[in-house]
């Protein structure tokens, strides 16, 4: 009894002491924005209310104005708002906070930078309206003297406040440079030094489709498409750009197009100067430069969009193959299939057969690297037309079918030490690396080798045979 009696005065006193932390804590101040002790707040505002913004920095005025579709920019010039900056525009009112208030009638508003103050705000909205003057930093740079609503008197708020007020129209409106739907994007045109390259989106699938059909690299261009469909001007040149000879964009460098559904957006790039590349969109007279972030693909080679791997099947659901082997003697043939396992326990086993000759089956890790070999044969590069790469007479012809009815093709030629590949289907020729076209080769030759006959076994002293 005497443990039991113990335990249950444990337990009542944990519960009051919970009780009394709950309590505590329930009566604590949330804290402020700075991190330390919450202050009162200098207006009492939901985000939601407001509607209407009006700001002035060092003698530029920017007008937002909110409606059903979003914040837009009414003043200097009508265009979008950029919608971050808006919202945390008006957050920052809703967020300000007081320090203390300094003086409840100054004389002279001058010595606080209240007189000229660089820093204006005026909202309204659903039942609200106001404004607001910052004016200079305290001597110890902690705070901002400030004037809210008309009134005299001057008050101390936090000096990190100031970079959330301190914006040109510039960091207020949309910066976007293109604009298109990006979930919609079905085709892009580039066009670039006499040269275009047209992609178009099937599905989820993109091809190449001029000036030679083949596949795309998918992660390069919707890399592309995203960046495209993010990036901001770096500056806003021109609103009104009337000389376009002056920034190389009478004649683009570039062009990128890109249609989504009926509509299409295009991209004229022109000169680049001191790391700064201009353009404009082609449906507004804006001239600005581009994001950094960018620039590598206004220079990157158009063959960079084009699938590189010669292969698309991959070793785990590959079902046969059959490779056609030029040699000396006349074209030899073998034929790879991938025999199920009896029992859950035991591994896929591969047939090879010599067409015309014996079978046998392939030692699997031998088989896998052969299978590892051809999926890493890349294009180093694609090559003109006219270049002579030996497929009229391929040296190796490779079909495999893989993944419930699919089938694909490549054929591997050769001049002196280059190796040459092309897909079934598509009219452009790779150049292989050397390196990766003689380790595929070599794996190629101890797969279909037959293995060596077991030894015949040793006699023993008596000069019988074990």
């Amino acid at each position: 009894m005497r443990g039991l009696t113990s335990t249950l005065i444990l337990v009542v006193v944990l519960a009051g002491l919970g009780g009394y932390i709950y309590f505590v804590d329930s009566k604590r101040p949330e804290p402020g924005i700075d991190g330390g002790p919450a202050k009162a707040k200098v207006y009492s505002l939901e985000v939601e209310a407001i509607n209407e913004v009006k700001l002035t920095y060092n003698g530029e005025t920017s007008l937002l104005r909110k409606s059903d579709s979003g914040w837009a920019m009414v003043e200097p010039v009508p265009t979008e708002a950029d919608p971050a900056e808006a919202v945390s525009l008006a957050q920052a009112l809703v967020n300000l906070e007081l320090v203390r208030v300094l003086d409840e009638n100054p004389g002279d508003l001058a010595p606080f930078g209240l007189a000229q103050p660089p820093i204006v705000v005026e909202f309204k909205g659903t039942g609200v309206s106001g404004s607001l003057k910052l004016g200079r930093k305290t001597p110890t740079q902690g705070e901002i003297y400030a004037q809210k609503n008309g009134e005299k008197a001057v008050f101390l708020v936090s000096s990190f406040q100031e970079t959330n007020f301190n914006r040109t129209p510039f960091d207020l409106r949309d910066k976007k440079i293109l604009k298109f739907d990006r979930e919609k994007a079905d085709a892009v045109t580039l066009v670039r030094d006499g040269n275009t390259m047209s992609l178009a989106r099937t599905g989820s699938e993109w091809k190449v489709t001029a000036p030679t059909a083949s596949r795309s690299d998918y992660s390069a261009i919707e890399g592309l498409l995203t960046r495209l469909s993010t990036s901001n001007m770096s500056k806003l040149l021109e609103s009104e750009g009337k000389d376009l000879a002056k920034y190389g964009l009478d004649k683009p460098v570039m062009t990128i197009t890109v249609g989504a559904g009926s509509g299409k957006s295009v991209l004229e790039v022109g000169r680049t100067e001191n790391d700064q590349t201009y353009a404009r969109d082609a449906s507004r007279p804006l001239v600005f430069t581009v994001d950094t972030t960018l620039q590598g693909d206004l220079t990157k080679a158009f063959d960079e969009y084009r699938k590189k791997e010669l292969f698309e099947l991959r070793a785990f659901y590959v079902n046969k193959i059959r490779a056609v082997l030029d040699a000396p003697g006349g074209p030899k043939t073998y034929e790879f299939e991938k025999v199920k396992a009896e029992k859950p326990t035991e591994g896929d086993t591969w047939k090879i057969t010599r067409v015309g000759g014996a079978s046998h089956t392939a030692n699997a890790v031998t088989m896998d690297d052969l299978l590892a070999k051809l999926v890493a044969l890349k294009a180093e590069s694609f090559v003109d037309p006219k270049t002579k790469t030996g497929l009229d007479r391929p040296a190796l012809v490779v079909s495999a079918s893989y993944d419930e009815g699919k089938f694909e093709r490549v054929r591997f030629g050769q001049v002196d030490d280059t190796a040459f590949g092309s897909r079934e289907g598509e009219a452009v020729v790779a150049r292989i690396d050397k390196a990766s076209m003689e380790a595929a080769m070599k794996a190629f030759d101890l797969v279909v080798m037959p293995p060596d006959p077991a030894p015949a076994p040793a006699p023993d002293k008596a000069g019988e045979k074990k």
